[in-house]
């Protein structure tokens, strides 16, 4: 499988520093799966972009739900508590007193 980079066909060649290492256990892994490095390294560029977009649309998420719990208490809580009023609303006005119109 190949990540279809081909040069003259929107592509940049770009130098960059691995460790041996690295670069050891990616022509490895390469060889394994029958891909070239080059084909990794896009790879992991690609999982790291989706990556942080993941947090990003994460982070979008968490501001929606936060404005949204803030309007449902503003919407909840906002006129005159109906614990103020709860016996009134249950039982009827008190013996002797008209009813409130409300």
């Amino acid at each position: 499988m190949s990540s279809g980079i081909l040069p003259g066909m929107g592509a940049t060649k770009t130098t960059f520093y691995l460790s041996d290492s690295l670069r050891r256990r990616l022509k490895a892994l390469a060889a394994r799966r029958g891909r070239t490095v080059t084909d990794l390294l896009a790879e992991g560029a690609e999982l790291v972009l989706a990556r942080d977009q993941e947090g990003a649309d994460r982070d979008e998420l968490r501001r929606r739900a936060d404005a949204a719990r803030e309007r449902v208490r503003r919407g909840l809580y906002s006129g005159a508590p109906v614990a103020d009023d709860v016996d009134r609303l249950l039982y009827g006005p008190p013996p002797g007193r008209r009813a409130r119109r409300g």
